[in-house]
C-alpha cells in the first residue's frame, strides 16, 4: 500500500469513528440533557465534529477541543447516575465515543475501529427497551445496520456524504431517547 493509499485508508477509518460517535451522540445527547449533563455532551460533540471535519481534510484537528472532549466524557461518566434509564447503553456509549477521541487525536495509538465498532454495538445492545419506527427491533440491530450502510456511504460518496447520513442515523437514536422519558 502506497504512503496515500495509506493516509486515505486511516482518514476513511477516522471518518467511520467519527461517524460512530455522531449515531450514537443522538441518544447520549438526550441522556445528557435529561440529566442536566448537557454542557458536558456538547463539548464532547465539538470534539467528534473536529474530527469529522479533519477526516474530511477541510482542517486539522484541534486537538485542544479534542483534549477537552476526552475530560468532558470523564466528566460524563462519573456523573451519570446508574439508577437513571439506559445507564448500560450510557456508560458504554461515553467509553465508546472518549475511544473515538482517542483514536482521532492518536492520543492512543492501539486503539482501532474495529474495537470501536464493537464498543458501539455493546452499547446498543444495552438499549433497555425495543425501538419503535425502524425496520429494526433493537437498536443492537439498528446499529448493525447503520455500520454497514456507513461503510457503504462513503466508499460510494465520501466524507460529507458519510457525515449527513451519520446525523440522519443519529435520529433514530434520539427517537429511542425520547421514547425513554
Amino acid at each position: 500500500m502506497s504512503d496515500s493509499q495509506s493516509q486515505f485508508h486511516y482518514s476513511a477509518e477516522k471518518a467511520l469513528a467519527c461517524a460512530t460517535a455522531v449515531r450514537v451522540g443522538g441518544a447520549l445527547y438526550i441522556l445528557s440533557e435529561a440529566s442536566g449533563l448537557d454542557e458536558d455532551y456538547y463539548g464532547v460533540d465539538a470534539g467528534i465534529q473536529s474530527g469529522m471535519v479533519a477526516a474530511s481534510g477541510r482542517r486539522e484537528l484541534n486537538q485542544g477541543i479534542v483534549r477537552g472532549a476526552i475530560e468532558d466524557c470523564n466528566s460524563l461518566s462519573s456523573r451519570y447516575l446508574q439508577s437513571m434509564d439506559a445507564s448500560a447503553f450510557f456508560v458504554a456509549g461515553v467509553e465508546m465515543t472518549r475511544m473515538v477521541l482517542e483514536f482521532i487525536s492518536e492520543v492512543h495509538p492501539g486503539e482501532s475501529l474495529q474495537r470501536i465498532k464493537g464498543k458501539a454495538l455493546e452499547a446498543a445492545g444495552g438499549w433497555p427497551s425495543v425501538i419503535d419506527g425502524q425496520a429494526q427491533s433493537s437498536l443492537l440491530e439498528f446499529e448493525i445496520a447503520c455500520q454497514g450502510r456507513a461503510e457503504d456511504v462513503l466508499a460510494a460518496e465520501g466524507v460529507r456524504a458519510l457525515r449527513e447520513a451519520a446525523g440522519a442515523d443519529a435520529l433514530g437514536y434520539r427517537r429511542a431517547a425520547q421514547a425513554l422519558r
